[in-house]
């Protein structure tokens, strides 16, 4: 896909992001999958001396191309059989390359401050922001065969079988860590106590979700919940209104991560691993 003058939009609408982000990334992507072809095959395989050069017969050709199929992979969420006619290529090649390019292309992302944090840890300090936006997304993933494994992955919630991630982003929308999955069973108050929380200035706001969390932190807001048998007082109400407007931040914040369908539609993707890597490409 030529980079010409003006293409933003259309660059966006095929790869998420925009022509100078495009630009930016295609250098550091380029020299990782280079250094990764010259030591390793296309399979995984450690080459017994480090030597590689593309040949023009080369299944996937180019820096360029390559950047594309795995942003364009991420983005659209194709039938592997369509995507392989796209590129050229057969079906088993699409699923190399993007197992592939995918770690590299979530390198890259991450060496250019372009990837959310991630890991067991989320530590933010203060940055002049009144306050961040947390909140637990689900994904839809395919039901699986043994009962155990539907079970666990089952969200009563959603009804349906997901994998859950916490999600913490900044007034401006801006995702800045996504936890490791979780299977769609556990509880979001869960997924909070075992993420390792360091917050310093802003207050936190959350849902009713993460009920008892503020009782922990003393810079989570939350919503009041309504008394069994009674009423919320106007106060309350106007307190909820006022979070709950805010709050619809965090909700365009994880829209902007759910443009791709490939997670806002059924994850085909089988492993936890590469469903998380999926999660901080932009």
């Amino acid at each position: 896909m030529k980079m010409e003058k003006g293409a933003n939009a259309k660059c966006r609408a095929l790869t998420g992001l925009n022509q100078d982000e495009w630009i930016t990334l295609l250098p550091v992507f380029s020299k990782l999958v280079e250094q990764r072809l010259r030591w390793y095959t296309l399979k995984g395989k450690k080459r017994k001396r480090p030597c590689y050069k593309e040949y023009e017969n080369s299944s996937l050709p180019g820096s360029d191309r390559k950047l594309n199929f795995a942003l364009m992979y991420s983005k659209e969420n194709p039938n592997q059989t369509f995507y392989a006619q796209m590129f050229g290529l057969s079906q088993a090649k699409v699923s190399e390359w993007f197992s592939f390019l995918l770690p590299l292309l979530e390198t890259s992302l991450n060496r250019l401050g372009m990837a959310p944090m991630t890991g067991g840890r989320f530590e933010y300090r203060d940055q002049g922001e009144e306050y961040l936006l947390a909140d637990v997304t689900e994904c839809e993933v395919p039901r699986k065969v043994n009962n155990a494994a539907q079970k666990e992955e089952y969200s009563g919630k959603s009804k349906r079988h997901t994998a859950k991630y916490l999600v913490f982003s900044a007034p401006n929308r801006k995702i800045l860590y996504v936890s490791p999955l979780y299977p769609g069973s556990v509880h979001d108050k869960t997924i909070w106590d075992e993420t390792e929380i360091q917050v310093d200035g802003p207050n936190i706001l959350v849902d009713l979700g993460f009920l008892g969390a503020d009782k922990e932190n003393e810079n989570v807001i939350i919503p009041h919940k309504k008394p069994k048998g009674k009423e919320l007082t106007e106060l309350q109400k106007q307190v909820n209104k006022g979070i709950s407007s805010v709050r619809v931040g965090a909700e365009h914040a994880i829209g902007g991560i759910k443009r791709l369908k490939i997670i806002r539609n059924k994850i085909r993707l089988k492993y936890n691993d590469v469903r998380e890597r999926v999660m901080m490409v932009p």
